[in-house]
């Protein structure tokens, strides 16, 4: 039912918004204009209380005086009907009231249709022989306060005629409390705003799926505006992977159309008789071969082309330190353990508690290929700056994994942290960034763990060793 008043909304995004502010502006106002409502009507009933007041006092005293007037009767607030109630005193809706003037008393009941609210406004006994409008004005008053519709009963002075029915219907009525009163427009505010919250989170929904992701799943209800922009950003995607695939492919072509004279190059380099100038060259040649096809790799690699799966990181990285001990490098790898209490039982009876040293559970949703990729850069650079790497596992966290690649090679100034990552990247007054090498392994490092969600850092361990921290989420 909600999802069909959304797709009777406006479909541009401007006139929905629109729509959204006046219909809220509307419901604040209808609110507070209800709250007014209320309150006036009951202001307006406690300041009419003494003209009420002063109709009764004229009333009781034609009474006192022998003129009773006749039944049925009205003034401008009371009207005055001939009747008989049953009193009873167990009855908490009946409420005696006494008034005495000179020598006289006439007793009265405040009769109610509800449990009054606050009966400890209405005096048992009133003195008419003083002030008696500012008397009878607090008593009319009481009975308003208690926003009930009321009836006073005037029982028959001479036992033989019928009594006497007295009602104020503009005064004595029915009426929403100040706290009731409260709470309704607190509940109708909170009501507006939830509604209005809602209609706004259906606006930006697609919006914020684009935001995320480069296609949104937009239903009928969605604005113009943001089937447009998906359009559009589906074109641009488009035109930038063809830009891309021609770049690949042109590059591609350089290349394979630079191995040949490359190759050419190092045979007629062969021929030079002089083995140092030979050997320069010859070094230059390879560094260019190696630079065509680094970069050629790099634009050609895309981490998106492999599809995310369950793994162990800790099995990942174990298995690939394990290849790096294989061929004599230093390679050290540190799972994180965590400390486990179970029992220990005996066949001779007794046992007893032990502590227990176990690997943590490091289970991510991952790309296993690109993850070995990244981090095989990461353990190479450690080794060729540093000479040995150690990879430590910490699994404790239940929403990621933290891994830290360190090295006692030399480390890369604070101001470098962020521009290490850029393809091509060299510094000369930096050992660990001056070097004959290509500059992708940061990059393609960086471009993974971007990939999967995560983040990379560059510091020192609490040995003053370098590092480089990656965090990865379990899922990505």
């Amino acid at each position: 039912m909600f999802e069909l008043s959304l797709d009777l909304m406006p479909k541009k995004l401007e006139q929905r918004l629109a729509g959204l502010l006046i219909a809220t502006a509307i419901a604040i106002c209808f609110v507070i204009g209800m709250a007014v409502n209320a309150f006036n009507q009951r202001e307006i009933a406690l300041a009419a209380s003494f003209q009420v007041g002063s109709e009764l006092g004229q009333y009781l005293e034609n009474l006192e005086r022998g003129r009773p007037l006749p039944a049925p009767f009205a003034t401008e607030k009371l009207q005055i009907t001939a009747g008989d109630v049953a009193i009873s005193p167990a009855n908490s809706r009946q409420l005696p009231v006494v008034m005495a003037r000179g020598d006289r008393t006439l007793k009265l009941f405040v009769l109610f249709d509800d449990e009054p609210r606050r009966p400890d406004l209405i005096s048992a006994h009133y003195d008419l022989n003083q002030y008696p409008a500012r008397q009878l004005g607090d008593f009319v008053r009481a009975i308003s306060r208690q926003d009930l519709r009321a009836v006073l009963y005037l029982p028959a002075l001479d036992g033989t005629s019928a009594g006497r029915l007295i009602t104020a219907p503009l005064v004595w009525k029915d009426r929403m409390t100040e706290p009731v009163v409260v709470i309704l427009s607190c509940l109708a505010v909170i009501l507006v705003l939830v509604v209005g919250r809602m209609l706004a989170h259906y606006v930006a929904v697609p919006f914020r799926a684009l935001a995320e992701d480069d296609r949104a799943d937009l239903k009928p209800w969605d604005t113009e505006e943001a089937v447009v922009l998906q359009d559009k950003i589906l074109l641009q995607q488009d035109a930038r992977a063809e830009m891309l695939s021609e770049q690949t492919r042109m590059l591609a072509s350089i290349s394979h159309d630079l191995r040949t004279p490359a190759t050419r190059l190092r045979l007629r380099l062969e021929q030079i008789d002089s083995a140092a100038l030979r050997n320069r060259m010859l070094h230059d040649v390879e560094e260019m071969t190696q630079l065509i096809t680094a970069s050629l790799d790099f634009l050609r690699f895309d981490v998106r082309m492999e599809e995310p799966q369950q793994l162990s990181l800790g099995a990942l990285l174990q298995s690939l330190c394990d290849d790096y001990t294989d061929t004599g490098s230093r390679v050290a790898f540190i799972p994180e353990r965590q400390a486990r209490a179970d029992q220990a039982h005996s066949i001779f009876g007794g046992g007893g508690e032990v502590q227990l040293a176990v690997e943590g559970r490091a289970v991510m949703n991952g790309r296993p290929t690109a993850l070995r990729r990244a981090f095989t850069n990461l353990i190479d650079n450690a080794l060729k700056y540093g000479g040995a790497a150690t990879v430590r596992l910490q699994s404790h966290m239940h929403d990621k994994l933290t891994i830290i690649v360190s090295d006692p090679g030399p480390g890369i100034p604070s101001h470098l942290h962020e521009r290490v990552f850029e393809p091509f990247f060299r510094n000369d007054s930096n050992e660990r960034t001056r070097s004959s090498s290509v500059g992708l392994g940061l990059s393609i490092v960086h471009q993974v763990v971007k990939a999967h969600g995560g983040a990379i850092f560059l510091g020192e361990t609490d040995e003053g060793q370098f590092c480089i921290t990656v965090e990865l989420p379990r899922e990505a």
